[in-house]
């Protein structure tokens, strides 16, 4: 499958801050890498070469302010600015950026951050260029619509697509399935299951529902299911 992902250029002048940003970022799987650089030019360059959905921009940078910088951005390019002071803040607002990120920030603070910024609406026929895929069932490929999967578990070398209240066992591998389905509507909750995020009902630290079914959340999992709640716009209790 041809998965669209969300390009983050991150002006940072801070090695710290970078390291942040590229763990955080990985944690978001709607993003493909992050491209880096630490100056206004190089910023400037790249700005020029490709097309970004999001900047981070560090309010300090060796040639130029980031505020000042702002003032040259394209203006259909959303900015989160990163600093370790207020200073900026309003000047910065004044310039409709997303968001205003007080360093240290954690995973969750700038989870919230990137839903501002790219105010996701979840479409997966426009993200993926299909709403469906064709999945082995025994000798044959059936045709799976991803609006009616509710979940997938994990079934030894097969897995069950559970579309209630059918159950179907494809001849694919939990880990596969992980890397087709599309990640801005799939989410893997646990060593078992994957979700499809718009058929949660309610979850809780342990949990979630998908209807009447419930479906463990692995620690492991647990702070990228939180990060994908903030992205979809939910509140995270």
């Amino acid at each position: 499958m041809n998965q669209q992902h969300q390009r983050c250029l991150v002006v940072e002048n801070s090695t710290r801050t970078r390291a942040e940003f590229q763990e955080y970022l990985a944690r978001l799987p709607v993003f493909s890498p992050p491209d880096f650089c630490t100056s206004v030019q190089e910023a400037q360059k790249l700005l020029r070469q490709k097309p970004y959905d999001l900047v981070c921009l560090d309010t300090h940078l060796p040639d130029m302010t980031g505020i000042d910088q702002l003032r040259s951005f394209p203006k259909n390019v959303p900015v989160i600015v990163t600093s370790d002071q207020t200073d900026y803040a309003v000047d910065s607002f004044d310039m409709d950026v997303a968001d205003y990120l007080l360093k240290p920030f954690t995973f969750l603070r700038f989870s919230r951050a990137v839903n501002r910024a790219l105010s996701v609406k979840r479409d997966p026929e426009k993200q993926t260029g299909h709403s469906f895929i064709f999945l082995k069932k025994g000798h044959a490929y059936q045709r799976f619509d991803y609006e009616d999967i509710d979940y997938v578990q994990a079934y030894g070398i097969y897995c069950k697509i559970i579309k209630h209240p059918s159950v179907a066992a494809v001849n694919d591998t939990i880990s596969n399935l992980e890397n087709v389905l599309p990640n801005q509507q799939f989410l893997r909750v646990h060593k078992s299951y994957i979700v499809n995020l718009s058929k949660i009902t309610s979850y809780s630290l342990r949990s979630i529902s998908v209807g009447t079914h419930q479906i463990p959340l692995g620690a492991a999992y647990r702070e990228r299911f939180q990060g994908f709640l903030g992205l979809l716009g939910k509140k995270n209790e």
